[in-house]
């Protein structure tokens, strides 16, 4: 019986010590999450913290670089397309057509709407096709040897047109170039709309400077991580350019500084 006693306290004891360790080791877990899930709250409040002021101090400045090389970019390639399309089909005597008098002077100008419209078109068309192409990656088909562009190949065929150091932001050349390095890619807003518009003015002594101007207007969204902006840029091409010869007048007054009761005496 003795002996049936002193098992049973130790069996006793022994529950106790293992329930004590339960208790303890749910206490420890318990304190272990509640850490952990305080860290991750911790983590996730900085990070958004830091990304609000990323975003309202550093961010316009990333925005301003990014839109000012799409600029710089989408210029080359305008120029890129009109020398490569359109060139051939810029003949003043075809666009504009004079009539003049028996006396040479001219009495009517008219202009050859069907060519005028055709050329924007083909010009607007064109500049569409090559900004797609970078900004698809297609860059073999816009001949990028020739644009005298300082972007990386490689950069181009994944659709980025530039990448902008981190460093950038503090506005300090010792830090230009630290940091990681932000891609800026570029989006299409619809259609290459474009304008025709003539231009008179007044050219040497009674001579007259018509103009015929197409303007090609572009309208795109600049990406970065994180931020985005819309950049509009108007492009005016001169497609024909013609000067009007008027009749030499025997008396000229090109100067406003002579008074206005100036008379030329008579004889």
């Amino acid at each position: 019986v003795v002996i049936l006693l002193h098992y049973k306290d130790i069996l006793v004891e022994r529950l106790l010590m293992k329930k004590n360790g339960l208790k303890y080791y749910q206490k420890t877990n318990f304190n272990v999450v509640r850490k952990l899930t305080f860290i991750a709250l911790s983590l996730c409040i900085s990070v958004s913290i830091m990304l609000h002021l990323s975003a309202k101090w550093l961010y316009p400045t990333f925005l301003n670089y990014a839109k000012m090389q799409t600029n710089k970019l989408s210029t080359a390639l305008v120029n890129k397309a009109i020398q490569t399309t359109i060139l051939e089909d810029l003949k003043n005597d075809e666009l504009i057509a004079v009539t003049f008098q028996e006396n040479g002077v001219a009495s009517s100008v008219e202009f050859n709407t069907y060519s005028i419209n055709k050329i924007t078109s083909k010009a607007a068309n064109s500049v569409y096709s090559h900004l797609k192409y970078v900004e698809e990656g297609n860059i073999e088909k816009i001949e990028y040897d020739k644009l005298g562009l300082e972007v990386d190949s490689n950069l181009l065929s994944k659709g980025i047109i530039y990448e902008i150091p981190y460093g950038m932001a503090f506005n300090n050349a010792l830090l230009a170039n630290i940091g990681p390095k932000l891609p800026v890619r570029f989006t299409l807003l619809g259609e290459i709309t474009n304008q025709i518009r003539c231009q008179v003015t007044q050219y040497g002594i009674n001579n007259a400077l018509i103009e015929v101007i197409a303007s090609l207007n572009i309208k795109m969204q600049v990406v970065i991580p994180l931020a985005t902006t819309t950049s509009e840029m108007e492009f005016p091409i001169p497609i024909a350019i013609k000067v009007i010869q008027g009749v030499v007048p025997t008396y000229y007054q090109g100067s406003n500084d002579l008074e206005d009761n100036f008379v030329i005496p008579l004889q």
